[in-house]
């Protein structure tokens, strides 16, 4: 019987592999240099790369510029059709979840948000910043607007230990009922890349969409950027048939 040799890259796949589990390493916790894991096991350093990117591509490593490759965290998986909060997606995974206000404040609506808000031109809007922390990693900038004239003293009811939604319930009486978002990818600018601890020109993933009352009248336009190697997104397929 004629026996199968696995080609370089692939068998440092499963040194790789082997040495995580061997080793006891955690999600986070980082891998020796290149140079010191390619001397140890008498293989390349290109198939050493190789075998880094397939299992970054899977997964399971995770690979920061400058800083080095680490065992990748598991993503919280989020379902594009779930109105659930965030935090209750984060929780309900088991990661620990945090939020931190970093803005709200009254600003003109441009015609973007005139338009998706149904607002006139003359209202005002409030601009609620928020980011996102997974197991102590920022993993998302949240840019929410809604109309001045449906949420008053929004910024005395506003906190990091409520979710949007449940605030504007409690405090408005005003309750989401359904919503449109679109997914898609984006590269961080200066702003976000310093916020979610990124290069800049980073992929991430953009969500931006409108959340609307039972009537549908427009109660929140909002924008996301969020980090991939974070969090996924996944959505229920459904077959109509006449």
């Amino acid at each position: 019987m004629q026996r199968l040799t696995l080609r370089p890259a692939q068998a440092v796949q499963e040194l790789l592999q082997a040495y995580i589990r061997d080793e006891g390493l955690r999600p986070g916790e980082r891998l020796p240099a290149e140079r010191e894991l390619a001397e140890r096991w008498n293989v390349s350093r290109g198939a050493l790369r190789s075998a880094i990117r397939t299992l970054s591509e899977e997964q399971v490593l995770s690979q920061r510029h400058g800083a080095g490759t680490f065992v990748a965290t598991p993503r919280v998986l989020r379902n594009l059709r779930d109105l659930r909060p965030f935090t209750q997606v984060v929780s309900d995974a088991g990661r620990s979840v945090r939020t931190e206000v970093l803005r709200c404040a009254i600003i003109h609506a441009d015609m973007q948000l005139t338009d998706r808000l149904n607002l006139d031109p003359s209202e005002r809007v409030w601009h609620l910043r928020r980011r996102r922390w997974i197991d102590d990693r920022p993993a998302a900038v949240e840019d929410s607007y809604l109309g001045v004239g449906r949420f008053p003293a929004l910024d005395e009811h506003v906190s990091a230990d409520r979710s949007l939604y449940d605030m504007m319930a409690e405090s408005y009486d005003i309750k989401v009922d359904h919503g449109y978002q679109r997914l898609e990818a984006s590269a961080t600018d200066r702003e976000d890349a310093e916020l979610l601890d990124l290069p800049i020109g980073e992929a991430v993933f953009r969500l931006t969409g409108v959340a609307d009352d039972a009537s549908g009248m427009p109660i929140e336009f909002f924008t996301s950027r969020v980090r991939a190697d974070l969090v996924a997104f996944a959505s229920t397929l459904d077959v109509s048939r006449a």
